[in-house]
């Protein structure tokens, strides 16, 4: 419970947006919101914190966020940091804040609390949040079946229905409460999902769930087995030919491969890679062993600089993935393409690889079909690399020209102007 004095502080201009209170002890903002019938939104923010003054600048003042909050809350704000060169108005709440802080246990800003017209907290949120998100985090704390802490004592009475646990774990790992959120899910997956009939089970919002806390799935877990054996019925029912794979690969190589890598990377000896792919080739598709090992061998090289191993690792692991007959127009393809090529530029001195790295490139270019110099940049350093010289430093100055303030970009230009290696040096 907040006590003394809670000071509504703020750089918001109130004359739209939400109204924040000012000069009120905790006790007169309870007896106002009583009196009005009202939550009271609370504001947790540090002077430090960039999200906390976004939210400020972009959230806040904006007039339907202001017109939803006002009729339904009384709102402050709460400073959690402290500063040389805080007002007096400030300096009086430090206590207030330090023991709210410790109550609520924000792990990270801004942190947001709501409690109802009779002061008892109902709910709590964080991070920084776009217009819809924020108003569904505010309305969620209008309603018992989604407020955070009604549920949470809800469930430590064994009173809570399993259609409430999704709702509490997902509040939970929102609030970045891991244990809370791995107990709930855990309970909700073995004592509900894992007692429905397979027929029962593979609708789009179990398999979200399983997806979004796949954290606390291990892989000797029922779910994950049944959801491996399931993996063609999960794939049409999200419509999407390789949704299973991502869970599947994810556990596959937390528990069976980091551990080697991991392991290896602590002594001197190598993982028995071999080993390690027909072990999980034993339980698991081929492909699937393949892939989670290709990942830890480029884990472990680069973390050793084994750069001649790490890069033909690497370009392997590409090529499984696919990425010749990668559509570069698509989402964030033509930025992985580039990314990737550079990555073969900076370890890979084969010039069949570099020509190899130059096409990804050129097909990123092709598709974002306007001046980027990162991709520019790529594509110069390969030219350079493979010896032609004067067409790198040629686009190189291009794009230095179009990002001028770029220190990587401009670093690269000086040393091709003065014909020296631009790439790590083995």
């Amino acid at each position: 419970m907040i006590a003394g004095i809670l000071c509504g502080y703020s750089q918001t201009d109130t004359t739209k947006g939400i109204s924040f209170e000012h000069n009120l002890s905790w006790q007169e903002v309870l007896q106002k919101a009583k009196k009005e019938n009202k939550y009271v939104f609370v504001d947790c923010y540090a002077t430090w914190c960039g999200p906390c003054k976004w939210m400020d600048r972009n959230i806040y003042p904006i007039d339907s966020v202001g017109t939803f909050m006002n009729d339904r809350f009384i709102s402050v704000r709460m400073q959690m940091d402290t500063n040389k060169q805080d007002n007096d108005e400030i300096r009086q709440w430090y206590a207030t804040a330090r023991a709210v802080g410790e109550e609520y246990h924000f792990r990270g800003y801004p942190s947001y609390l709501f409690f109802s017209p009779d002061g008892q907290a109902v709910h709590k949120g964080a991070g920084e949040k776009g217009i819809e998100d924020f108003l569904s985090m505010a309305k969620a704390a209008l309603d018992p079946q989604q407020q955070y802490y009604t549920l949470l004592a809800d469930y430590r009475k064994d009173n809570m229905s399993y259609s409430l646990m999704p709702v509490l774990a997902n509040a939970a790992q929102g609030v970045g409460q891991d244990s809370l959120a791995k107990e709930v899910s855990r309970d909700y997956i073995q004592h509900y999902l894992e007692m429905l009939p397979e027929e029962q089970l593979w609708t789009k919002a179990n398999i979200l769930f399983i997806v979004q806390h796949s954290d606390f799935i291990d892989l000797e877990d029922k779910i994950f087995q049944v959801y491996y054996r399931n993996r063609m019925t999960i794939n049409s029912v999200m419509h999407d030919k390789q949704f299973s794979d991502w869970l599947i690969n994810y556990i596959l190589y937390r528990d069976e491969v980091m551990p080697q890598v991991n392991k290896a990377l602590k002594v001197t000896d190598e993982p028995n890679w071999h080993h390690l792919e027909m072990t999980i080739s034993r339980n698991y598709n081929v492909l699937y062993a393949q892939k989670n090992v290709i990942q830890g061998r480029v884990e472990y090289y680069k973390a050793k600089k084994r750069w001649k191993n790490y890069i033909k690792c690497f370009i392997r692991q590409q090529e499984m993935n696919g990425i010749e007959s990668w559509q570069a127009a698509l989402g964030n393809t033509s930025f992985i393409l580039n990314n990737d090529a550079y990555e073969v530029f900076k370890y890979d001195n084969n010039k069949r690889e570099l020509k190899k790295a130059l096409s990804w490139v050129n097909r990123a270019l092709a598709a974002i079909n306007t001046p980027y110099p990162p991709a520019m940049d790529t594509k110069a350093n390969l030219l350079y690399k493979l010896g032609k010289k004067s067409e790198g430093l040629t686009l190189e100055k291009k794009s230095h020209d179009l990002l001028p303030r770029d220190k990587e970009i401009a670093a690269n230009y000086e040393k091709m102007k003065s014909e020296l290696p631009t790439w790590v040096t083995q």
